[in-house]
């Protein structure tokens, strides 16, 4: 109480008496660990320099491969099979060595010429289409197995 007889309390009257506010300050908040919200000046951003001397090494590698391609033809590429020339010889096979009357003969384009690769040919025997397997060999020869 104060000299004069008053209450050091607010004086509250009716249904909000019960609700006095308290005297004491919330706590603090935590002295250590990661701060509740980062600025956005904060945030790390790369420098330009850092920026430049990782583009500028990338840019020049692409440009050094596309010149190197296209000016040194000579360098190593797959060999692949002729396909006019494998659509002939898998024909000249289904005819000769099966005895089967084959028309035409479709094979997938840029085989390579690789020993033991194996692909499909589709061909027109008697009006009916057939799947025979093509193996290409060690020598460059190419097996052409019976049709199914």
């Amino acid at each position: 109480m104060s000299p004069d007889g008053a209450s050091d309390s607010p004086a509250v009257t009716g249904a909000g008496a019960a609700l006095l506010a308290p005297r004491w300050k919330p706590a603090p908040g935590p002295q250590w660990g990661p701060a509740a919200t980062v600025p956005s000046a904060r945030r790390w951003r790369p420098s330009p320099k850092l920026v430049v001397a990782v583009a500028v090494p990338v840019v020049l590698l692409v440009v050094a491969g596309t010149v190197v391609a296209v000016t040194r033809p000579d360098l190593p590429r797959p060999k692949v099979l002729d396909t006019a020339a494998l659509q002939r010889q898998v024909l000249t096979v289904l005819r000769a060595d099966y005895g089967l009357n084959a028309d035409a003969v479709a094979c997938p384009v840029d085989q390579p010429v690789i020993e033991g690769h194996r692909f499909t040919c589709t061909a027109e025997v008697d009006g009916a289409t057939v799947t025979t397997w093509v193996t290409v060999r060690s020598t460059g020869q190419l097996e052409v197995a019976r049709p199914k």
